[in-house]
């Protein structure tokens, strides 16, 4: 009885060749398999040493791009937008500086943030937890607001549907620290601590 298969696999034979491509079909005499520019092949069983499948080849090493968009909610609900540069060092750790915008009560901020993402397993697909901390400044009202620390941490999943693009999901946590000075009527200074979850879906290229 033939099984049919779609994805991607390597198929060695015994003389040491590889043929990468789509297996279509196999059974107990032979196997059939089309490569990328269309050609189908057919091998006996007894040709064949092995047939593995075929697994994306993403660097472990090099500089990234990462956008992402998210939502931020709890006690402030806002859109959010970060756009993150860094480097690889392996295929387990990621160190970044992010940069983004986000909105708070009325006014909106760009928080400028390091970033650093352990990648659990050393595969294309791999939960990670991501580490964030930095400084949120507002895009208006400089004279009364400073900004603050923000910062969190999430938990999440990346998927390489190529050698250089990968798709992820994450949810976490991130917690604001805001100063804002009011003289209109009597110097005062409030102090406004957000804490928010971070649900976000990003793209990246490496």
């Amino acid at each position: 009885m033939a099984v049919h298969a779609q994805k991607k696999s390597v198929v060695t034979l015994k003389n040491g060749s590889e043929i990468r491509g789509q297996i279509i079909s196999t059974n107990e005499t032979d196997t059939k398999i089309e490569t990328k520019d269309g050609s189908v092949f057919v091998f006996k069983s007894e040709e064949i040493a092995g047939i593995e499948e075929s697994l994306l080849k993403v660097s472990g090493k090099g500089v990234y791009t990462r956008a992402s968009l998210g939502m931020l909610g709890g006690e402030q609900f806002s859109p959010s937008f970060q756009l993150a540069n860094g480097y690889s060092f392996n295929e387990n750790w990621d160190l970044g500086l992010v940069l983004g915008a986000e909105k708070i009560a009325w006014q909106w901020y760009v928080p400028v943030m390091a970033n650093g993402r352990f990648n659990i397993l050393k595969r294309p697909n791999t939960p990670f937890v991501d580490v964030s901390a930095g400084y949120q400044m507002p895009l208006q009202n400089w004279d009364n607001d400073k900004g603050g620390f923000t910062g969190g941490a999430s938990i999440g999943f990346t998927r390489f549907v190529s050698n250089r693009i990968g798709l992820s999901t994450s949810l976490g946590y991130r917690y604001g620290y805001l100063v804002e000075n009011n003289g209109w009527w009597d110097d005062f200074t409030t102090i406004r601590q957000i804490n928010r979850f971070d649900l976000r879906f990003a793209i990246s290229f490496k």
